[in-house]
């Protein structure tokens, strides 16, 4: 019988995080199991409804154990947020798990709930796990053989040398996890003073603002040179290492951050700048004040794991 691992994935797009971080999965597989054919389950164009979002991964998970039951190799890379419990139970136990995502910045009782029983089925069915971050360490601090931080798989800093035309870059989803209502007033409030660039989805209202220039959804590349003319960075209340903030990192911009989240223990910078999301007043002078700054001696160092150890 041919070599093969049969993968799904919900997201292999070139400009979402968790697209980026099934590449960059799909490249730690082809590398560990050179000699193998890669087919992709998942022939379903991508949609954002509820449908593809919250049924089509069931499909995959069925298609999954076809060829589990064939005797070949199987992979489900994403979405796997820690509290879909489902998922989690109804994969052959055999299945290679892409990284697990989720948040700890969410207060709702239910959501902690199933956080912690997802953590419960993840340490009965596996002996080691691969995270993108390490917020969820605290759900696995006992467990010394998982691997966090995947999102830092290949990353490095290769700053552009361009002008500088914007002094801040936001990244906007029309998501409320990711504190809008907070980021959306904190934007309108700068752009009064300074030149802000937007990507990703349309910023309310952006028109109406004279130094706010909006330049939608872009390929990662096309968002990385638009990210390279700004000096600074303004992340989500939930996710300060998220691929947009990665990239701007890449590109030596200074970034704000949501104080309550921690900074890697694994990474040693000067390039955070805590905000808090409680205290819209405060941060707000915070950041005016960290604008007028010339932020020179900048650095970013990070250790990290050889995470094709986690496929052994």
């Amino acid at each position: 019988m041919m070599k093969k691992i049969f993968y799904w994935a919900n997201d292999i797009k070139e400009n979402t995080g968790e697209g980026i971080l099934a590449r960059n999965f799909l490249k730690l597989l082809k590398k560990k199991f050179h000699n193998y054919k890669f087919i992709n389950l998942n022939k379903i164009k991508k949609k954002n409804n509820i449908f593809y979002n919250y049924l089509v991964p069931y499909y995959g998970i069925l298609k999954i154990w076809k060829y589990h039951y064939k005797g070949y190799k199987v992979c489900y890379i994403n979405y796997l947020p820690i509290w879909n419990i489902l998922i989690f139970l109804f994969l052959p136990k055999e299945t290679i798990l892409g990284p697990i995502t989720g948040t700890t910045t969410k207060n709702n009782l239910i959501y902690k709930f199933f956080c912690n029983l997802g953590a419960y089925i993840l340490t009965k069915r596996k002996k080691k796990l691969l995270f993108s971050h390490n917020q969820l360490n605290v759900y696995f601090a006992n467990n010394k053989k998982n691997y966090f931080n995947f999102l830092l798989y290949q990353f490095k800093i290769k700053p552009s040398l361009k002008k500088k035309k914007f002094k801040i870059i936001f990244y906007f989803k029309d998501n409320n996890n990711k504190g809008n209502y907070f980021l959306i007033n904190l934007i309108q409030d700068i752009s009064k003073k300074h030149k802000v660039a937007v990507i990703g989805d349309n910023f309310p209202n952006y028109k109406n603002f004279k130094n706010i220039s909006n330049f939608g959804n872009l390929n990662r590349n096309r968002a990385i040179k638009v990210i390279s003319l700004a000096q600074f960075a303004l992340t989500s209340k939930e996710n300060h290492f998220s691929f947009f903030a990665l990239d701007s990192l890449s590109q030596k911009l200074m970034i704000f951050y949501n104080k309550d989240l921690k900074i890697f223990k694994e990474v040693k910078t000067n390039m955070f700048l805590p905000i808090d999301f409680n205290n819209p007043k405060k941060s707000l002078k915070f950041i005016n004040k960290e604008l007028l700054k010339n932020h020179k001696k900048k650095f970013f160092y990070f250790k990290n794991k050889n995470f094709i150890n986690y496929l052994n």
